[in-house]
């Protein structure tokens, strides 16, 4: 169906569309597709206002978003659930799976090395002296129960049977619940071992934090090797030893296949992507290296310096795998360094300015790792000491230290030598210069990204709902396209009083694939754009291609609390350098739900204020009414023979008058409240008359209670009355109260008590 087609819009769904592990998968697809025009579309299905260092197992619902319009989907890790993945293949929809496995439908699966980077990381661990290794992890996800599983295997091979108690079982991939384990552990029985393999460097953050706090030493007490190789693990002390399992090349990997699955071709099986060692203090290690590289078999013994230079390079170089414009790709940049050792060696010529400008622009381009400069210089010390040895046993001419016959037009040894050993000196110099900008830019980026969100959180706060659905509340310097669109099916949200001021109470629930979103706001200009605002469409076509831009198209919840308003599609670049699970797009979606909150509670607020002053009003009114009716009522009672009552009927409160306690013959001062006062007294062969006149009351009925019964005096007498009475309603119809009078008609003729009824 879809042969034939030059472009592709590329879905990626995801738990968060940010940080260092989500962020670098996405960052890898965008850089695979980006040279073909294809458009990726990342939907984030958690919502924006997660609780901090926690992410439950799934989603808490579905996530249609986008799934009308996608020729392709890429789901990570637990992004969705089964029924989700049954109805994108029920679709047709090609479909990637990223470190997670499904029986449910037939899909590719891509995951890292975690089984030779976790062997990596024990024997590293073992050739360091150590027996009893532990294991720290949940064992909740596919990747982490294969990473364990390798733990198992790699230490059973070398004849160490793992015990129960060196698995250190966490909640989830967090710090936070490896410090608990950790404070466990050590407040109880204590360690039982002397290195830990963890699944995840944040838990071997929140680990080694702890046993730091308790006094323990590391790596003397306990050594401990992480996954992941983030940024956050360079800045603790001692620093993390890690295994890199490239995230950004899984994403390339995972959308690479489903490229060829859009296509037509056969892609089944898992398919995985390299893993590095990169050893720091944390396991023993005096330095950072980057170790072998685990595609297939480690670099053996006996590798060439320059070899073992590119294994370093390739590993320390977030750009390693890309291509990212004219000689901006590995290779030349390795191809450009050793041509100057070559030039160095062979006709004893120094790097000129501009050749070192150029290789310290592209060593920025291909995004050195903030630890590159350190693995590199060891690695480049080593290939200027191989070029030395060449200069001096006279093999420049045959090995790589330059071109047949160039040992004949040469200088000297000693020159040649000196050339070399400057050159190498020029050389770490360029690359300083080029880690050196890409930490500067990172840097400034930082601080862009704390003065925008800043400014955001001002502005929003003080937003109105119109400059909310504006989207005037934007960083200034954001250039890419933004739209928010809010659910149709809430009360007081767009289309009613949400279009202009707050919605009313918006509930949170399951994405589903019927509901609806209406644009309200979008910043993308042409016309096709500005068209759509007010637009109302099914969840599964937002957001339209009008409002995509190109690059990456991130889909935010904005979610906060209970509240569930809409979605934020914004376009931008991806954060690969982020060191938590947060993304600034997520920050944004929250806070655009809590200023939709907040809005909703003014306008809800103003209404009520209305409300209590209108309430108000009446109530003076109604007061003024009373005094008057009172006085009326004192001189009624004074010159005539009834006694009036007034029941509240919410409450039962009955009010019976001077007048009306004579009649019954009962004292000023006696304690009488309650209606059974006047309906206790009914002679008993009229109860149920009254008792059914006065349902009729309140029941609804128009003509008002006139009735002629037998009631009991407190003194024992039997007396005939009649009893007249209205109902009166309150603003919403309800009976709330009603108000009568009891005559005394004892002796009257039944034709005069009438007249005096009357």
């Amino acid at each position: 169906m879809l042969n034939g087609k030059r472009r592709y819009v590329i879905g990626v769904l995801s738990p968060v569309v940010g940080g260092y592990y989500f962020g670098r998968l996405l960052a890898g697809i965008a850089r695979t597709v980006r040279p073909e025009g294809h458009r990726v579309v990342a939907v984030q299905t958690y919502p924006a206002d997660l609780e901090r260092e926690q992410f439950p197992d799934r989603p808490p619902g579905t996530a249609a978003v986008s799934l009308g319009q996608l020729d392709g989907v890429i789901v990570i890790t637990s992004a969705v659930n089964e029924a989700t993945l049954l109805r994108i293949e029920a679709d047709g929809t090609p479909v990637v799976l990223v470190s997670e496995r499904t029986t449910s439908i037939d899909a590719p699966v891509v995951t890292p090395d975690n089984e030779g980077g976790t062997r990596a990381a024990v024997e590293h661990l073992i050739a360091h002296g150590h027996r009893e290794i532990g294991f720290l992890g949940s064992l909740r996800q596919a990747d982490i129960v294969e990473r364990h599983a390798a733990y198992v295997a790699t230490l059973t091979a070398h004849g160490i049977t793992p015990r129960p108690e060196w698995l250190y079982r966490t909640a989830d991939n967090q710090e936070a619940s490896a410090a608990t384990v950790a404070q466990a552990v050590v407040g109880g029985p204590g360690l039982p071992t002397t290195a830990t393999v963890a699944a995840t460097d944040r838990n071997a953050i929140g680990f080694s934090r702890v046993l730091r706090a308790q006094g323990l030493s590391l790596p003397g007490d306990q050594a401990i090797v992480g996954f992941d190789h983030s940024e956050a693990g360079a800045r603790v002390r001692p620093r993390l030893a890690s295994v890199d399992p490239h995230h950004d090349q899984v994403g390339e990997l995972a959308v690479s296949l489903l490229l060829a699955r859009i296509r037509g071709e056969r892609v089944a099986g898992q398919h995985l992507s390299r893993s590095t060692l990169v050893t720091r203090e944390s396991c023993g290690c005096v330095d950072a290296r980057a170790g072998a590289l685990l595609e297939g078999l480690p670099a053996q013994e006996g590798s060439t310096a320059w070899r073992r230079f590119g294994e370093v390079a390739r590993a320390t170089f977030d750009g390693a795998e890309a291509r990212l414009g004219p000689g901006a790709d590995l290779d030349s940049w390795m191809r450009g360094v050793q041509r100057l050792f070559r030039g160095a060696a062979a006709l004893g010529q120094p790097p000129t300015q501009a050749t070192l400008t150029s290789l310290a622009e592209s060593t920025r381009v291909l995004r050195p790792h903030p630890e590159a400069l350190e693995q590199l210089i060891p690695a480049l010390r080593s290939v200027e000491e191989e070029f030395r040895e060449e200069v001096r046993t006279g093999q420049v001419g045959a090995g790589p230290g330059g071109e047949p016959g160039a040992a004949a037009r040469a200088p000297s040894r000693a020159a040649r030598a000196r050339a070399v050993t400057r050159t190498a000196t020029d050389v770490l110099v360029a690359l300083s210069a080029g880690c050196t900008q890409t930490l500067l830019a990172r840097s400034g980026q930082l601080e862009r990204t704390i003065t925008d969100q800043y400014e955001l959180d001002l502005d929003l706060l003080h937003a109105d709902g119109r400059a909310i659905r504006a989207l005037t509340w934007l960083p200034r310097g954001h250039r890419s396209p933004a739209t928010l669109a809010l659910w149709t099916d809430t009360e007081g949200a767009p289309g009613s009083a949400g279009a202009s001021g707050g919605a009313a109470g918006p509930p949170s629930g399951p994405v589903d694939a019927a509901r609806t979103l209406e644009i309200v706001g979008t910043t993308a200009t042409s016309r096709q754009a500005t068209a759509l605002v007010g637009r109302r469409m099914p969840v599964g076509t937002f957001p339209p291609p009008a409002l995509s831009g190109e690059g990456v198209v991130f889909v935010v919840p904005v979610t906060f609390g209970q509240s569930d308003w809409g979605m934020l599609a914004i376009g931008g670049g991806v954060d690969t350098r982020a060191t938590s699970s947060r993304d600034k797009y997520d920050h944004w979606a929250a806070m655009v739900a809590v200023a939709l909150d907040r809005e909703d509670r003014l306008t809800s607020l103003q209404r009520q204020r209305a409300a209590l002053a209108e309430a108000a009003d009446r109530e003076r009114a109604l007061v003024l009414d009373l005094r008057t009716e009172v006085e009326r009522n004192a001189l009624v009672q004074d010159v005539a023979l009834e006694g009036t009552w007034d029941w509240d009927i919410a409450t039962g409160q009955v009010f019976y008058s001077r007048t009306w306690r004579a009649l019954v013959g009962l004292p000023d001062d006696a304690a009488c409240t309650g209606i059974e006062e006047w309906t206790g007294r009914v002679h008993p062969e009229d109860v149920r008359t009254v008792q059914i006149a006065i349902a009729r009351q309140l029941a609804g009925a128009a003509e008002p209670l006139d009735l002629e019964h037998r009631l009991l005096a407190a003194d024992g007498r039997e007396m005939w009355v009649r009893c007249r009475a209205t109902t009166v309603t309150d603003d919403a119809g309800v009976r709330a109260r009603m108000i009568g009078v009891l005559i005394d008609v004892t002796g009257m003729p039944a034709r005069e008590r009438r007249g005096v009824a009357r």
